[in-house]
């Protein structure tokens, strides 16, 4: 079968996805450093470890999502069904995640954005056309 154009759409928004989280994962692990000896300077070492422990592994997992988000990407590309219920399950938890970090933070725009990109996403997942190219049948 023909890609649907939504399907292409949809693999590139998994892919500025995946992109974004890896760069944000790159970022945040630059900051683990310095955040580390801030909290080492202002409250002790062991409070420096712990910061700079805590940030790292934050960077870990946005890394790890950037490297699945682009997998999945490039399952979309090739309409593999297994790509299409992992980029779902991806978004539904992106949208959760990016509500709670808004209530948390008094919506910052990059929240707005990826939020955006996920329920865009999630809308491009069920459109019929998408459903029907990756052979998924569901009752809506």
């Amino acid at each position: 079968m023909n890609r649907p154009q939504s399907v292409t759409v949809l693999a590139i928004l998994q892919l500025i996805s995946g992109i974004f989280s890896l760069l944000d994962g790159l970022f945040i692990l630059l900051f683990a450093g310095v955040l580390g000896g801030l909290g080492a300077v202002g409250f002790g070492a062991k409070v420096g470890t712990v910061i700079g422990g805590f940030i790292a592994i934050f960077s870990a997992i946005a890394i790890i999502i950037g490297i699945i988000s682009l997998v999945l990407a490039w399952g979309l590309f090739q309409l593999k069904k297994w790509a299409w219920t992992g980029t779902l399950i991806i978004h539904v938890i992106a949208v959760v995640t990016q509500i709670a970090k808004m209530l948390g933070s008094a919506g910052a725009a990059v929240n707005f954005l990826s939020l955006g990109f996920a329920i865009a996403s999630i809308y491009y997942l069920l459109q019929p056309d998408v459903k029907q190219a990756f052979a998924v049948e569901l009752p809506f």
